[in-house]
């Protein structure tokens, strides 16, 4: 037979003091919010008590934004027809006037700056001494990929398309029937292209054969969005050095692992979200994001590679 002195509330009365006492026992001391996957994810690329910082504002940045082998950024002034030059320090100059209205960038292994000149329907390539030769007509994107052969992947989107662009200036398409191919990057090892769809929440992977050709078609890397929209909106993209892919979204810079998880997100300058995301300077330690008219950037802890320098890939890290 259960006895009257159970649980009832004497038991109660006795232990509340205690347990009070434990709730309150940091006081006035903020309740620490628990740790997210995506935080551990930032912690281990950011470095620590560094934020965002303005270098300009007013440009309209329309596309990809190009990297040398220095570390100096590039990036399109559509509106006013330039490019512009960023160094080391963060200092932003005028590099070429009268760009024929060139969106996209993008920095070859030959030393010389491609270009989607969209209101000229080319791709054109620029001499670090701003002299520029045609590398291909009768074509239109603003995002563009250069591998180590000097070859050109680019994303022509109102066609739904991908074209491959060889060393002689010769065009065909690689990729055709893809929702709206934005962003292109080639991978660290230069064995895959991977195609940002921005009305999904997929990156594309695709295997690159010797003659430029894709096969193995892959909806591989999936982004994260907003709850009221199945769209990421992604934009530019860059790799660093241990394989890991970054992705310019409205929810911010996602950073994607090997096997094609968002381990992070990177808070953006502001609300709107970001673009682009590229890594500069000397060491390849500052990543940098564009939001349509602003350029910001950051230290991290990470290094960013250049997609014509191959790398050993790495082992995936889980």
């Amino acid at each position: 037979m259960v006895g009257t002195e159970g649980h009832n509330a004497k038991h109660g009365a006795s232990i509340l003091p205690d347990a009070l006492r434990w709730v309150w026992k940091d006081y006035p001391k903020p309740v620490a919010k628990p740790e997210r996957v995506s935080d551990r994810g930032v912690y281990a690329i950011l470095e620590p008590g560094k934020d965002w910082e303005l270098l300009g504002q007013g440009y309209q940045l329309t596309a990809d934004s190009a990297v040398d082998k220095d570390g100096s950024v590039y990036f399109t002034d559509a509106r006013n027809n330039r490019i512009h030059k960023i160094d080391a320090k963060g200092k932003i100059t005028v590099w070429k006037e009268g760009s024929g209205g060139a969106h996209g960038i993008m920095s070859g292994p030959d030393g010389r700056l491609y270009a989607g000149q969209h209101d000229r329907r080319r791709i054109v390539a620029y001499t670090p001494d701003g002299k520029e030769s045609v590398v291909t007509d009768g074509v239109q994107t603003h995002h563009l990929a250069v591998t180590e052969r000097n070859e050109v992947y680019f994303a022509d989107a109102p066609n739904h398309r991908v074209w491959f662009v060889d060393a002689t200036g010769r065009k065909r398409v690689v990729l055709g029937d893809i929702g709206w191919p934005r962003g292109v990057r080639v991978s660290t090892d230069q064995s895959l292209l991977v195609v940002a769809d921005p009305h999904t929440k997929w990156v594309w992977s695709f295997q690159i054969q010797r003659d430029g050709s894709l096969i193995n078609a892959q909806p591989f890397y999936r982004l994260e969005t907003p709850d009221d929209s199945s769209e990421s909106e992604a934009g530019g993209m860059t790799f660093d050095t241990e394989g890991f892919l970054y992705v310019a979204t409205r929810l911010g810079v996602q950073v994607c692992d090997q096997p094609g998880r968002v381990v992070a997100i990177i808070n953006p300058p502001r609300s709107a979200g970001v673009s682009d995301v590229f890594f500069g300077g000397p060491n390849m330690q500052w990543l940098y994001v564009t939001d349509g008219d602003n350029v910001y950037r950051r230290p991290v802890k990470r290094r960013g590679a250049v997609a014509w320098n191959p790398v050993k890939p790495p082992q995936p890290r889980l």
